[in-house]
């Protein structure tokens, strides 16, 4: 069900977290499906660390990837503390609340609101959760009148994400929508699937086999590709060793991201193993065709490159998942049977071949991954979003259309 209907273009803001490509895409997914739906939708996208100044960008993600990388044991504790700590959870919801929240107001607030033309916005969706802090900062307030809705990037849900003044949830799977009302009784939650946009969609087989031809990869051999998002954490190194050591069919396809050392690490390999059964491509453009090309996809984090491979209709594999939110999504992942999880080499070598003696077991993997993909896909978001409607111009004289 909408909001009421009013007389101007209704304006919708998007704000994400450059931290690394998965929030952004969720964003950029958010701006298609409502362009397609409601064309009459003045639809602006902002990032919210540009606006905070003093490098935030940079140093957020740093402090990210060093946490992820190098301090495993500490990005472990911090999550817990998140979770258990009153203390931590006001940190958050107020002090970084408020930062956030300054940065954001100058454009959100009055008559001469940049963020959406003519005016504040009637709906903002955040896809980061310091986005979200900040937004529901200025709700709680009375600063914002427009509806809040956040888009929670991974799939288990965690109290970092949440924040009283949030009006929805988008989660993605059915057993993330109970913790989420947990963490914020008073919004509601909508599960809807993967918010990668309209290409990620489950492919029949012709149109794989098509997918191969086109990629040059084999129409016999096991096709793995393995991807650790953008920022390449956790390491892809490992992963496309144990696939290509499982057995001599398996043909690995390495995603990269901006890693370039890792990049460069998998070249060498591949010219030691064969550049046949390796492929080290640059920056992959039309990840669409690429994953209708694959049989199996290893990640290790349950984020916006696992909902993309789920949403192809692709069997999904979490290998030595990050600490925190990637232990978490890979837990829940594998309660929905939706993915795998492996924490030791012999794990994803022993997983990969009992896939090509029984092709049967991968084909039922792809149709629960595309069951999933379907399940939700359906769901209004214009109507979960609760986009006010445009008033038609009345067609009499002096009125006209």
């Amino acid at each position: 069900m909408t909001s009421p209907p009013i007389d101007r273009a209704t304006r919708l803001l998007i704000v994400s977290g450059e931290i690394g490509q998965g929030h952004a895409a969720v964003a950029r997914a958010v701006a298609t499906i409502v362009a397609r739906d409601r064309p009459d939708c003045d639809i602006r996208l902002a990032e919210a660390f540009a606006r905070m100044g003093h490098g935030s960008g940079p140093v957020f993600r740093w402090l990210f990837e060093f946490a992820v990388q190098w301090t495993p044991v500490l990005q472990e504790a911090w999550y817990a503390a998140v979770t258990r700590s009153r203390l931590v959870r006001w940190f958050y919801r107020e002090v970084m609340g408020a930062w956030v929240a300054r940065a954001l107001a100058a454009d959100l607030d009055g008559p001469h609101a940049r963020l959406a033309a003519g005016g504040p916005p009637d709906v903002v969706v955040s896809t980061h959760q310091l986005a979200t802090a900040g937004l529901a900062w200025l709700r709680r307030r009375g600063r914002l009148d427009a509806r809040v809705v956040a888009a929670i990037c991974d799939f288990a849900p965690h109290a970092y994400w949440t924040y009283p003044g949030v009006d929805e949830y988008l989660v993605l799977d059915d057993l993330a929508a109970a913790p989420t009302r947990v963490m914020d009784p008073g919004a509601g939650v909508t599960v809807r699937s993967a918010l990668v946009g309209a290409p990620f969609a489950p492919v029949p087989d012709d149109e794989a086999r098509a997918a191969r031809q086109r990629l040059g990869l084999p129409s016999d051999a096991l096709v793995v590709v393995v991807t650790a998002g953008s920022l390449g954490l956790g390491g892809i190194t490992g992963a496309v060793r144990t696939a290509l050591a499982a057995d001599p069919r398996c043909h690995v396809v390495a995603v990269c991201g901006r890693d370039e050392r890792a990049r460069t690490r998998l070249r060498e390999l591949g010219r030691r193993v064969g550049s046949a059964r390796l492929r080290v491509p640059d920056w992959v453009d039309d990840m669409p065709t690429l994953l209708a090309a694959a049989d199996v996809v290893v990640n290790n984090s349950g984020g916006a490159s696992a909902q993309e491979a789920l949403a192809c209709g692709r069997t999904l594999v979490i290998y030595q998942p990050l600490p925190g939110h990637g232990r978490d999504s890979a837990r829940l992942l594998g309660r929905a049977g939706l993915a795998r999880t492996c924490r030791r080499p012999r794990e994803l070598t022993g997983l990969l071949r009992s896939w090509l003696d029984d092709p049967a077991s991968l084909r039922a993997a792809h149709a629960r991954a595309a069951e999933w993909s379907h399940r939700q896909a359906g769901v209004d978001l214009a109507a979960v979003l609760k986009l006010p409607t445009t008033v038609e111009p009345d067609p009499t004289p002096g009125h006209p259309r």
